[in-house]
């Protein structure tokens, strides 16, 4: 499988919250699939996650020499106030327990430079993947209420200020049915036997001379603190 073989998620990240020269916090960096990409802008980054696998995963395929990779069971890892410019949270903000979505933003958002910007990348709506998805569980299944958890944690976070959403769209290249089971649904024989035909039938009209391309909507939203009016 090949994530975003057209580079969508740094286009769009670098349009919104230019990348070149700063110090980047990255939540939930998983592979490092979009790491590497702002490393090459970036002096330095620093990925974490709470999965070590993921991680240690990240670091045989990401070479740049100026990422470090940082487990945090907590959540957010240990450094001083006023540490990065940009913290990215990469599609993770709706995998954190709605309780602690807002929580987790300021104590990231305490890790920023003044003027440093909370750039979060979420699941959007519509593609060929998010129905399949829906229809199949494929991936992580349904995660609207999870993603509406999230925005909701962005707009009520006090003393920030949220962005519009921009909407874009990213792709999945699979090179056959094989590979898309092996990474997006595992255990497909389990589905009813109608489910399965629906399936494969399903895959074969998204197939295209490279493979098979499912896209799927992402959303970014920037979140800048709100400016004091004490003198």
């Amino acid at each position: 499988m090949l994530l975003d073989p057209d580079n969508k998620y740094i286009e769009t990240i670098n349009s919104h919250a230019p990348l070149t020269g700063a110090t980047i916090l990255e939540i939930g960096c998983g592979d490092g699939r979009i790491t590497g990409d702002m490393a090459s802008y970036a002096t330095k980054v620093v990925a974490t996650d709470l999965n070590p696998k993921a991680l240690e995963q990240a670091k045989k395929l990401i070479p740049a020499t100026n990422i470090d990779f940082v487990y945090t069971p907590n959540g957010i890892p240990d450094f001083p106030a006023q540490t990065f410019d940009i913290v990215v949270y990469t599609l993770s903000l709706h995998h954190i327990p709605k309780d602690k979505m807002r929580t987790n933003l300021h104590l990231s958002g305490n890790l920023l430079k003044k003027g440093g910007k909370i750039v979060v990348v979420e699941p959007g709506d519509g593609g060929s993947f998010l129905e399949v998805k829906k229809r199949f569980g494929a991936g992580s299944g349904d995660e609207s209420k999870e993603k509406q958890a999230a925005m909701v944690a962005m707009q009520t976070l006090d003393n920030w200020i949220i962005s519009p959403t921009y909407h874009f769209n990213v792709s999945f290249l699979f090179q056959d049915e094989a590979d898309f089971f092996s990474n997006k649904l595992p255990n497909y024989q389990d589905l009813p036997t109608n489910k399965i035909i629906d399936l494969k039938n399903f895959l074969k009209k998204n197939r295209t001379p490279k493979g098979i391309v499912l896209t799927s909507g992402r959303s970014l939203n920037i979140l800048t603190r709100k400016i004091s009016s004490k003198k």
